[in-house]
């Protein structure tokens, strides 16, 4: 072989022709194996692959809701006034909602119980657990609106002059995502007596529902027994409530909820830098996979 041929040879090819033109009894196996290892690289470059691949494959998975929602239709889907909920269901008992998880949505209806956290602000509508999450801007934010008093919550006066929301936004479910709205949970918990479906398992939910029945009960015989003859007669009262009256009562407040949040203004294409960024997450992964391959496959030469 000339000199010209060995620098046009690439060095996998010099390798070969080494092996193939010397005898077994000339290669020195201590010198192969310094070789095969330089080849191979440090037994650390796997596992440093190995962890770039499960951290990437992790933050693309938290991620996968935001990307898929950036392929949503732009086009909203009108869930109207949440008011109205409660009226359809008690019109048709199968009546659902339109609602889905990771959704872009258009909704209306009347903001109670208004927090605020940063820059923004958090409240549910009056109608059913829908909670939105709107950024404060000089647009929106009034420190002088009036929220619902106690009687209008409640159907007993008119709506008055109370502000209303009317809006778009990503549509999410608290039960897909549990940890992100944990301060938001907490908050409703503490304050309204809120409890949420996917923080409790159906052990404790039973537990909570035999503690409400007691007191119901305990209530109901301590109401009959401070009452008078002509009191009991009045107003029908018996001495414990019947099962038909205990399901009714505590179905007015039931054991927990599942509640949407209403991300206002975050439409599919405000999400394209998820897209990006898992794009370019999904490249590194697939490069250090295919240098984990390689990598064995030197090994085991």
């Amino acid at each position: 072989m000339t000199e010209k041929d060995r620098k046009e040879m690439t060095r996998e090819e010099l390798e070969a022709y080494f092996f193939e033109h010397t005898a077994d009894e000339d290669i020195d196996p201590e010198l192969l194996e310094m070789h095969r290892e330089e080849k191979r690289g440090s037994v650390l470059r796997p596992i440093l692959m190995i962890l770039i691949i499960v951290l990437v494959g992790s933050v693309i998975s938290d991620w996968t809701d935001e990307v898929t929602y950036f392929f949503h239709p732009s086009e909203p889907i009108e869930l109207g006034d949440i008011a109205d909920f409660p009226v359809n269901r008690a019109e048709d008992p199968e009546w659902e909602p339109p609602v889905k998880h990771n959704t872009y949505v258009s909704v209306e209806g009347m903001p109670m119980r208004i927090s605020r956290g940063g820059e923004y602000e958090f409240f549910r509508l009056i109608g059913g657990e829908f909670y939105v999450q709107r950024e404060i801007t000089d647009e929106n934010y009034d420190p002088d609106r009036r929220l619902p008093t106690r009687a209008e919550v409640l159907g007993m006066t008119g709506a008055g002059d109370r502000f209303r929301y009317e809006g778009t936004g990503r549509l999410v479910s608290m039960a897909a995502a549990p940890g992100r709205y944990r301060s938001l949970k907490d908050h409703h918990y503490e304050r309204y007596g809120t409890r949420f479906c996917e923080d409790y398992t159906e052990r404790q939910l039973d537990e909570i529902q035999r503690q409400r029945t007691e007191v119901l009960v305990g209530n109901w015989a301590a109401r009959y027994e401070n009452a008078t003859a002509e009191e009991r007669e009045e107003q029908g009262l018996t001495p414990a409530p019947t099962e038909e009256e205990i399901a009714g009562v505590l179905g007015r407040n039931p054991l927990c909820v599942n509640a949407y949040l209403i991300q206002d203004g975050q439409s599919p294409r405000t999400f394209w830098r998820y897209v990006v960024f898992c794009g370019v997450l999904a490249l590194l992964m697939l490069f250090s996979a295919g240098r984990l391959v390689l990598w064995f496959r030197d090994w085991f030469r």
